[in-house]
């Protein structure tokens, strides 16, 4: 097709699994005869004769995706049953004024569109307002600082930082914090359209930092939500097509972002695509956006960001840009900032993000974070790479530029003992936080809970925001050898 695959023995443009149609026996007689993946009917693929059989790491993908699969509809009505009690409690002023409420008939019903209501992202971490320092210890320290540097004494980690995070939240929470805490023009709220998924199932917002001549305009993608296996799913999911001159490329992220042909890159996303009101397309809906924004603020840069699934949506975004050449928009990206953002191509999709964005892509990383380490990187099956420069924490204090993070693919043993102990050790640290670090870094009990979650799964926990906004706020680069 005119461009060198990463793998030159593959000669086939897509490759999908269908977690919907793997059963257990086809786990088991995975991890126990290897057979190979294509004699199987949940695996789809343009070439009948591939031999690529299944090593050790892709059962495992198959068995957390049968998994996820099985608890999707139990997982769905928890999250929201937790979410309602949560949020009762907290609206109601805690448990004994939840008591008192019910006592005098004056309770509070919290309404899940409404601007005070949280999503379980929001419960671990209410915080809003932004840095007061236009700079942080850890971006003074940047040694590319012309694509940190200031735009209106804005803090552009910070601001992302927090976008990422309301990028959760509904409509009316987002509106309130842009306009009224933050004091930016708030521009809109998107619901974008899946049509593989059949539902509205990727969100997105766009804010400028003032009401006219902005000099920044943000892009945040909605990430993975805690409560839907699909989105946990799509995270560790090996299913990839070829992309031309982009490489091979996740398929579950691109077809978030409007893929209209899961077998074909060129019909799946042509230059233009008719609009729909009912139905927008997440790429061209927000393509057109930008348009129109740039034409109103001619000087303005663009920020594109996003948290775990929302991070691998924001690496892509720009490349479709470049791929259709918009080289305005392109021209105008001032830096695209990820978190926790799980891999999204190969080599070749990697070079020619880092040839678009040059010195401004940084993806942000939190010790044992289990997302940045899936898909995974594992030939022959799992050709998955990261791009862009990473920022690796190692904890609230120390951050560094790394190549790849430790344990790269998750399940190596020889890590077990750190990644406990560090989860073990982000729990006291948050118990503490308020002493050590200031009224500003306190944490809950839904907090102190969600750390004990990283004691059964660990890297869970180092997954959550408030670890990424405290290691943006509070870590300095440290020596390459630290790590």
């Amino acid at each position: 097709m005119g461009y060198q695959r990463l793998d030159p023995s593959s000669n086939h443009d897509y490759f999908i699994i269908r977690p919907e149609k793997i059963r257990w026996f086809n786990i088991l007689s995975l991890f126990l005869l290897r057979r190979k993946l294509t004699s199987y009917g949940f695996v789809e693929t343009d070439s009948s004769e591939d031999g690529l059989r299944a090593d050790i790491l892709t059962p495992l993908v198959f068995l957390i995706q049968k998994f996820l699969t099985t608890i999707a509809k139990p997982l769905k009505y928890f999250g929201l049953v937790l979410e309602f009690v949560l949020n009762l409690v907290a609206l109601n002023g805690g448990i004994f004024g939840l008591i008192y409420r019910i006592i005098t008939v004056s309770l509070v019903i919290p309404k899940r569109d409404a601007a005070n209501f949280r999503s379980m992202l929001a419960l671990i971490d209410d915080r809003v307002k932004l840095a007061e320092s236009s700079t942080t210890v850890l971006t003074q320290f940047y040694p590319y600082a012309e694509s940190l540097a200031d735009i209106s004494n804005i803090n552009v980690l910070d601001l992302t930082l927090f976008a990422s995070k309301i990028a959760y939240e509904n409509e009316a929470y987002v509106t309130n914090v842009v306009n009224n805490v933050w004091k930016m023009r708030f521009v809109g709220f998107y619901n974008f359209w899946n049509k593989f998924l059949n539902e509205s199932a990727t969100q997105a917002f766009v804010f400028c930092n003032k009401a006219s001549d902005a000099d920044l305009i943000v892009v945040a993608f909605r990430g993975t939500e805690p409560f839907n296996a699909q989105d946990w799913s799509t995270d560790v999911d090996l299913s990839w097509i070829f992309a031309n001159k982009l490489g091979n490329l996740h398929l579950g992220f691109l077809k978030a972002l409007g893929l209209q042909d899961e077998k074909s890159f060129i019909l799946g996303f042509p230059k233009n695509l008719p609009s729909s009101v009912e139905k927008p397309v997440a790429y061209y809906a927000l393509r057109d956006k930008l348009r129109a924004l740039l034409k109103e603020n001619s000087n303005a840069k663009v920020a594109i960001t996003g948290h775990s699934l929302g991070g691998a949506l924001a690496c892509i975004f720009p490349a479709l840009l470049s791929y259709h050449n918009e080289a305005d928009i392109v021209g105008a990206i001032h830096g695209v900032y990820t978190y926790g953002q799980p891999r999204v191509g190969d080599a070749i999709f990697g070079a020619y993000v880092e040839n678009i964005v040059r010195k401004t892509y940084y993806r942000m990383v939190f010790r044992y974070d289990a997302v940045p380490r899936v898909p995974f990187d594992f030939p022959p099956v799992a050709l998955f790479k990261h791009c862009g420069k990473c920022v690796y924490y190692l904890g609230w204090h120390k951050a560094k530029f790394v190549d790849d993070v430790p344990n790269p693919n998750y399940f190596d043993p020889l890590f077990s003992v750190s990644m406990y102990a560090n989860a073990w050790g982000d729990l006291f640290k948050g118990i503490f936080a308020a002493w050590t670090e200031g009224k500003e870094y306190k944490e809950g009990l839904v907090s102190i809970g969600f750390r004990g979650l990283g004691l059964v799964i660990p890297g869970i926990a180092s997954h959550g925001l408030r670890d990424y906004v405290n290691g943006g706020r509070l870590a300095q680069l440290v020596p390459k050898s630290m790590v």
